[in-house]
């Protein structure tokens, strides 16, 4: 009797996955040309390529971003199967992958199959802005589980055999570099990712004194054995950098954050301006470079002054001021760092990689001299990157307010929607190449959005905003009470004195801690750098926090398992 039902129970969820297909098939995607940054950049990089022509020719947006969407992109081409199927395709090979590596710690099946459905009818994975636009966002949910499910997958077999190690050991060497080259904010894992390592490592040393085994060559072989996935980084790194200095004469991934350009940025953003700027100019965090500021870097670097036309000509009349309106007729933030580069590609530059780095250098080495000399200072802030401004200690209560508007998106899902929407074309893009490229059918266009063509999908957008609604309902239920369940069993586990229960208590508090701490840094640190933009709270916490998302369904998870366990302990008791 009991077999029939896990049998049943496993038709339900195979029947849930099939429809789960089926929905993501029949909602329409949307292809964005007119964000030449954006959504465009990877689907163009993905032309290029099966034209022969690597990631086309060298210009501003050319290494600006990694490359894994593009690879995403080529291998749905390859594969005939259409974009939307080879997308949740993804997303459930994914969620089957984490819920597989939690078996060790989740002993029911009925748990593990509703925590498998829980996460691939994620709202993330039917948001419009995430999941149904053509773009590098819709994957960043299915890449954190896929790595999640590498590194909890091998924590939990510490203690199996090898044979039963390597697999997990291998998603992570296969994932590290696709997730590292995704976006260029995954610097958070690493926090989560050596806790786990040194963890492990701790384990093996236990185990050799325990057993009497040598030491040292064996904490060489465990060093080298969790040293893979780092080195396949590494690998996949210089590899890349090889294949675009053989095409653009510079050895890097991303031009743009990884050269002396970003060394030219940072040293911009960091000169302080309070001896030339109104105070309230100076603490204005939208202001990142003021046009004062400008003027006193050329002062001092005469190769940055050989731009100066094309400067003047970015904060006067490109269209990189009116991108973010301030109160101040100043560059906003983030988008003096997109502007520079267009303004270098007026004065000449982004011909080619090695021109561009021996310019960006010069200018670099003659700011840097311009501190070290004294002509100018840099701010007494606190910054932690090239690429974004620096915050004092009156601005963290901000930073923390958007981390809370960022645990309201990512907890409540208070933005995301399934909406219908038509695709943009622009002259010039090959829209025929590009319905080729993601094996997708004519799509509507938004300037030309028929009835018909409304009339067709709004049936199945309206069943994803119900899937989307009903975790809506739940979600703040199920939030409060992970909390209070994590709480609870803390104390359980401080508690108990027998040795199996707090084993198992130890294995559960470990991860929701680690997935908490790596959550909470994550949010952190979007919010400190989208605090430039006035009134972009919505916005930004909404569209950069999408990697949360998996985070706290699995701390979900693991809570909402910790009590089944509970309960079912209780009733076998009685």
């Amino acid at each position: 009797m009991k077999n029939n039902k896990i049998k049943l129970f496993y038709l339900f969820i195979i029947i849930a996955t099939i429809l789960r297909i089926v929905l993501a098939y029949l909602i329409p995607v949307k292809v964005y040309m007119q964000a030449e940054y954006d959504d465009a950049l990877s689907i163009n990089q993905a032309l290029f390529i099966l034209d022969g022509q690597w990631l086309g020719p060298y210009d501003i947006e050319t290494l600006s971003k990694g490359t894994s969407y593009t690879f995403f992109l080529l291998g749905v081409h390859f594969s005939r199967i259409p974009y939307p199927i080879f997308l949740v395709v993804f997303n459930i090979l994914a969620s089957a992958s984490v819920t597989t590596a939690f078996k060790p710690l989740i002993k029911n099946k009925v748990v593990l199959g509703l925590s498998y459905l829980f996460l691939i009818f994620s709202p993330i994975t039917l948001s419009s802005d995430f999941s149904l636009r053509i773009y590098r966002n819709s994957l960043v949910f299915a890449t954190v589980l896929f790595l999640l499910a590498g590194i909890i997958g091998l924590y939990l077999r510490r203690k199996s055999p090898l044979k039963k190690q390597i697999p997990w050991l291998a998603l992570q060497a296969v994932i590290l570099p696709f997730f590292w080259y995704l976006r260029e904010d995954s610097i958070w894992i690493l926090p989560l990712y050596f806790v786990v390592l040194l963890m492990m490592l701790f384990n093996k040393l236990q185990y050799l004194r325990k057993n009497q085994l040598p030491i040292f060559s064996g904490m060489l072989k465990r060093i080298g054995f969790l040293a893979i996935p780092f080195l396949s980084l590494v690998l996949a790194t210089l590899g890349l950098s090889q294949i675009n200095y053989n095409h653009y004469q510079i050895f890097t991934v991303n031009d743009r954050t990884k050269t002396a350009f970003a060394d030219v940025t940072e040293h911009l953003i960091q000169i302080d301006n309070s001896e030339w700027d109104s105070p309230e100019l100076v603490n204005d965090e939208a202001v990142w470079v003021s046009r004062t500021t400008f003027e006193k870097a050329m002062e001092v670097s005469p190769t940055l002054a050989e731009y100066e036309e094309e400067i003047q000509w970015l904060e006067d009349e490109s269209f990189w001021p009116d991108t973010w309106s301030l109160k101040h007729d100043e560059l906003p933030g983030d988008m003096v760092i997109w502007g520079l580069r267009d303004a270098f590609k007026r004065g000449g530059l982004y011909q080619n990689g090695a021109e561009n780095e021996q310019v960006f250098q010069k200018i670099a080495n003659e700011l840097q001299a311009g501190f070290d000399e004294g002509h100018f200072n840099r701010k007494k802030t606190v910054f932690i990157s090239k690429q974004s401004n620096g915050k004092r200690m009156q601005d963290i209560p901000k930073v923390l307010d958007y981390t809370l508007a960022g645990i309201r998106e990512t907890t409540m899902y208070t933005s995301y929607n399934t909406s219908y929407g038509g695709s943009i074309f622009i002259p010039g893009s090959p829209a025929i190449s590009i319905l080729e490229l993601l094996n997708v059918q004519p799509l509507a266009m938004a300037s030309f959005q028929t009835s018909f063509e409304y009339e067709r999908t709004k049936n199945y957008v309206l069943a994803g905003n119900i899937i989307i609604k009903a975790y809506k309902i739940i979600s703040p239920i199920l939030a409060a009470a992970s909390f209070f369940i994590y709480l609870y069993f803390i104390r359980v586990f401080v508690k108990s004195s027998e040795k199996n229960e707090r084993e198992r208590l130890f294995s559960f508090l470990i991860i929701i801690t680690g997935l908490g701490l790596s959550y909470l840094l994550y949010l952190f640190g979007v919010s400190w750098f989208a605090t430039w933009a006035p009134g972009g709270k919505g916005t930004f916490m909404s569209f950069y926090t999408g990697a949360g998302v998996p985070l706290v369904q699995l701390i979900e998870i693991l809570c909402a398992s910790l009590l089944v366990q509970k309960l079912l302990d209780r009733r076998k008791m009685n």
